[in-house]
């Protein structure tokens, strides 16, 4: 799995997951799931549990997946802790961990996400 902004996706040989909160027009071929609700300035749990899945599956099929935003440093990172949370057992900070190894610039959800209670409760008690 792989965490990027457009410019890696737009070269990517695999599935592809755009979770920007519009899909833009010449946007490459990709599943659109936006992941957060701008207006209300909180991630949109119900879409981060459906991108996991569908990222799960696509791997299941032996597919290289990238999911990503723009610039690969919000809204990509978190599908992609999301995705780690629910397929590979790790925690949500376990989970930032491992995509910061090496895409140092992420940021984790809690450093801009306004109301990120949901998704600590979502998270089941697997945050930290």
């Amino acid at each position: 799995m792989f965490v990027g902004g457009w410019k890696e996706a737009l070269s990517f040989d695999g599935e592809r997951f755009c979770v920007l909160d519009e899909a833009p027009e010449d946007m490459p071929p990709a599943t659109h799931i936006p992941i957060y609700d701008d207006k209300n300035d909180r991630p949109i749990v119900e879409n981060l549990e459906r991108v996991a899945r569908e990222m799960h599956a696509a791997r299941a099929r032996h597919r290289p997946v990238i999911v990503f935003c723009g610039h690969g440093v919000r809204r990509s990172p978190m599908a992609g802790a999301w995705y780690l949370l629910r397929y590979e057992n790790l925690s949500l900070d376990a989970a930032y961990e491992r995509i910061r190894a090496v895409r140092p610039q992420v940021e984790h959800a809690r450093e801009w996400v306004g109301d990120s209670a949901p998704l600590e409760a979502a998270a089941g008690g697997r945050a930290r």
